[in-house]
C-alpha cells in the first residue's frame, strides 16, 4: 500500500536545496557522478512514452513530463555556462532565465523527448569533463546567482545542479506512477 503524497512532497520530493558552506572532495566527486549518470537514468525512465504519458504532471498545475525534460536540458546548459563564466571571470553575475517563459515557447509542446535527452546527455558529458579537469581551488570560484541573490561557489553550484537533476527525475517518476 502506498501512502498519499502531500503537495509539498510532490513539489519537493527530495527536499529543498540549501547550500553548505563547503564540500569535501568526496561530496564533489559524488555530485559529478550524478551529473554523469543521470542522463542515462532519464533515458531509461522516459523510454517509449506515449503522448499521453508525456502530458502527465506530478501535481496539478505543474509542468508535464515533456516540459520537465526540456526544462532540465535547457537549464543545465545555463548551469554549465555559469561554470564557464566563473572560471573565466571574477565573480560574474550568472546567466538567468525566465524559466516559465522559456517553458512556454512554441516548440515545447512538440519537442521530441529524445532531442531534449540528447541535449542533456551532451551537456552533462561536457560539463563532467570540465569539472574533472578543474582544480580544488577552481571549485571555490564564485558567481552571483541573481535569482537567489547570493554568491555561490562552484562546489555549491554543483551541489545545486545535482539536486536539480535528481529533483526533476523524481517529478517525472511521480508523474508516471
Amino acid at each position: 500500500m502506498t501512502s498519499v503524497m502531500t503537495l509539498e512532497q510532490r513539489q519537493f520530493p527530495i527536499g529543498k536545496w540549501s547550500p553548505k558552506k563547503s564540500y569535501s572532495a568526496k561530496e564533489i566527486e559524488r555530485n559529478i557522478g550524478i551529473i554523469e549518470k543521470y542522463p542515462a537514468k532519464y533515458k531509461r525512465l522516459t523510454k517509449k512514452l506515449s503522448d499521453e504519458d508525456l502530458a502527465k504532471a506530478y501535481r496539478e498545475g505543474a509542468w508535464n513530463v515533456r516540459q520537465l525534460l526540456t526544462h532540465i536540458s535547457d537549464m543545465h546548459i545555463m548551469h554549465y555556462a555559469r561554470f564557464k563564466q566563473a572560471l573565466s571571470d571574477e565573480n560574474p553575475v550568472g546567466f538567468v532565465a525566465n524559466i516559465n517563459a522559456w517553458n512556454a515557447t512554441a516548440e515545447i509542446s512538440s519537442t521530441p523527448p529524445a532531442d531534449a535527452l540528447l541535449l542533456l546527455e551532451a551537456t552533462h558529458k561536457r560539463w563532467a569533463f570540465l569539472m574533472r579537469n578543474m582544480s580544488e581551488s577552481d571549485f571555490n570560484k564564485t558567481f552571483f546567482h541573481a535569482l537567489r541573490q547570493i554568491n555561490l561557489t562552484l562546489a555549491q553550484a554543483l551541489s545545486m545542479a545535482a539536486w536539480h537533476t535528481k529533483h526533476h527525475f523524481e517529478h517525472i517518476r511521480i508523474a508516471l506512477q
